[in-house]
């Protein structure tokens, strides 16, 4: 007799406190900005819900989130003459106005369209799917930019625009099409934390910010939005084995892959780069002594990789002290707030190739200021093949392929030593 009752005082508290109202509030104001005042009263839907009337009668404007429908076909890396069966896969993405040349184009993940031969999208409301092109792609990033050529397709549509980056304990919803339904989802939590973090589908170690907002299959490639509606991120997966840890890609890494460029191939973004070194963290006090760091902090250059530009300047037993301005603590990190550090890898993820960053180091006691050159360095063996057939020699009886990460998958006793990811 009491468990409905307690159901119903659980019920009333929830939706009365102050986060559940402070979430309506912005969903209702969000709601009128895209909406004017209910038609009448007369004009309600199926469930007696009042229709509201678009802001200009001229046109209505579309949702700008839509679903992503992507027809791929891999690479089979054990008979690579052949390719693994045709499979279908559903994602999201969201448009987007290019500031370079003013177009409009939709933002995914890219592996919503990696090795895809056939991709539609559909926006919110429609029944209708229009043929998109895979027009730029980055598979270090995640990300991919399709165009749609039907002029049909962009009437009403208008584009998200990109928000500042978040801070702990900042809400965010996450806009996308997760699998269980066909229509828009919304999820709603509050940024948990910000740091370097392994993507899923290229195996680099990249900024990203965790929420924890429901991210489930299908919400790939939709925006994540702060509380005035701008897109902080784009959701790209989740934490297996655990509830409520989804990850998105911060509007950092999004505004390093939309002007970044690279001569040979338009299409594909340069990458990001990298300063080519080994470190050793020194939090060991004796170890600091006998370097000579005398109060200051930073980190042991242990090696540096020969086809690296630093190679020519920085040397074994060097101490980084500084980077870019920031000071280099003893475990990599350096501040970015009160609360918050991040590797010093994402100074240099900022530059772009050919760029230079500036270094202060320590070297048997002297301190040294350089300018080093960074640029994006080529995996010894590449953790993915996408888009483009393996290439493979036959010679008696014997099969010859370039030796990439999935290879190793077919044999179980074969692991990749991060020692070979230079």
């Amino acid at each position: 007799a009491y468990a409905p009752m307690l159901y119903t005082w659980l019920a009333l508290a929830l939706a009365l406190s102050p986060r559940s109202l402070s979430v309506r509030r912005r969903a209702s104001a969000a709601q009128s900005r895209r909406c004017g005042p209910p038609v009448g009263a007369a004009d309600v839907d199926i469930y007696g819900r009042a229709v509201l009337a678009p802001l200009e009668a001229s046109a209505s404007t579309a949702e700008p989130v839509v679903k992503v429908y992507s027809v791929h076909c891999s690479v089979n890396v054990a008979m690579p003459w052949s390719n693994k069966p045709q499979e279908e896969s559903t994602g999201s993405g969201f448009t987007m106005r290019q500031q370079h040349d003013g177009q409009l184009v939709i933002l995914t993940n890219a592996h919503c369209v990696a090795d895809a031969t056939y991709v539609e999208v559909r926006k919110a409301g429609d029944s209708q799917k229009h043929v998109a092109q895979v027009a730029r792609i980055a598979h270090e990033c995640d990300l991919a930019t399709l165009t749609v050529s039907d002029d049909a397709f962009w009437e009403g549509v208008e584009p998200l625009e990109f928000g500042p980056m978040p801070s702990l304990q900042d809400e965010v919803s996450v806009v996308g099409y997760p699998e269980g339904g066909e229509g828009v989802s919304v999820t709603q939590g509050v940024v948990s934390r910000i740091e370097i973090q392994r993507y899923a589908h290229s195996g680099a170690n990249l900024l990203a910010v965790q929420i924890d907002a429901a991210i489930n299959p299908g919400n790939s490639g939709g925006p994540a939005l702060n509380a005035d509606g701008d897109v902080i991120g784009v959701a790209f997966q989740n934490q297996l084995d655990s509830q409520n840890i989804g990850y998105v890609i911060p509007a950092p890494i999004i505004a390093h892959y939309l002007v970044d460029d690279a001569p040979s191939d338009p299409r594909r973004p340069a990458g990001f780069p990298s300063l080519g070194i080994f470190w050793q963290a020194l939090d060991n006090p004796q170890l600091r002594a006998y370097l000579g760091m005398e109060g200051r902090t930073g980190v042991r250059i242990r090696g540096v990789a020969p086809t690296a530009p630093a190679a020519a300047l920085l040397r074994t037993g060097d101490v980084l002290v500084e980077l870019d301005g920031h000071a280099i603590a003893n475990d990599g990190s350096f501040a970015i707030g009160g609360q918050e550090r991040l590797s010093f890898a994402h100074l240099i993820h900022l530059k772009f190739a050919h760029q230079t960053i500036g270094l202060r180091v320590l070297r048997a006691g002297e301190e040294l200021e350089l300018e080093v050159p960074v640029r994006p360095l080529q995996r010894l063996i590449p953790p993915t093949a996408y888009d483009e057939p393996l290439p493979y020699f036959i010679y008696a009886g014997l099969v010859f392929v370039p030796f990439v990460e999935p290879c190793a998958a077919l044999e179980s006793h074969l692991p990749i030593s991060p020692h070979l990811s230079h």
